[in-house]
């Protein structure tokens, strides 16, 4: 895996409100980090340390599925009112 890749392919669905492939790209990157792998360059140089890389990428994983959940909440409270008033 390519943590820096996948990290601008996660932004870049954000933007995108593309939420299948935010939950996908944000678990593949808690994955690899679980597992031992390194983190994508964050804000910041990377002189700042692997852990504060390591601890802006696991924040932004979250973020953006707690973006994703909240949007699909929305898109089904929407749904369920233009049921509602057929």
């Amino acid at each position: 895996m390519d943590p820096d890749t996948t990290l601008q392919g996660l932004l870049d669905a954000l933007g995108q409100r593309d939420w299948d492939r935010v939950d996908e790209l944000s678990q593949a990157l808690l994955d690899w980090l679980k597992q031992g792998g390194f983190p994508p360059l964050t804000l910041g140089p990377r002189e700042l340390g692997k852990q504060w890389h390591h601890t802006v990428t696991y924040f932004t994983c979250y973020a953006a599925i707690a973006r994703s959940r909240e949007a699909r909440k929305r898109r089904r409270r929407r749904q369920e009112r233009q049921k509602g008033g057929e």
